[in-house]
């Protein structure tokens, strides 16, 4: 893991921690939007409600600094959040629930894969770590 101050990290996860668990919460409603039949009603992926822009910025502030640039494991983190981003297109154009639902399984796996890689570098001193999705 590429070295990043405790401060940046401590000021990242104040600026974009609540924004990234909103959007995972958004991303844990699909299920029940799913249920219902709706899932082609879905917002777009790029919609802000999931917050993958935050996602991406809190990646950024902990895997990146101005002395490490671009790393692997941000490049990493970037590609889950990728597959977020295709996972949700995909329940979007499913053609039956099993479809759908195989798509938010993919999805949470993406999510749960991200927050591992953040709760690596979230110390006592930076903050809570990420809950995982189930």
């Amino acid at each position: 893991m590429p070295f990043v101050l405790t401060q940046q990290r401590y000021d990242t996860l104040k600026k974009y921690g609540d924004r990234v668990k909103k959007g995972i919460q958004v991303i844990e409603g699909l299920n029940d939007v799913i249920s219902a039949g709706n899932y082609g009603t879905i917002q777009d992926a790029d919609d802000p409600k999931y917050a993958l822009r935050p996602f991406g910025l809190l990646a950024n502030g902990f895997l990146g600094s101005d002395n490490t640039g671009t790393t692997n494991e941000l490049l990493l983190a970037r590609w889950y959040i990728n597959e977020i981003y295709l996972r949700i297109g995909d329940i979007q154009h499913a053609s039956s629930k099993e479809e759908a639902f195989a798509a938010l399984r993919a999805a949470k796996n993406s999510i749960n894969s991200f927050l591992t890689m953040m709760n690596r570098v979230i110390t006592y001193k930076v903050g809570n770590k990420f809950e995982y999705v189930s």
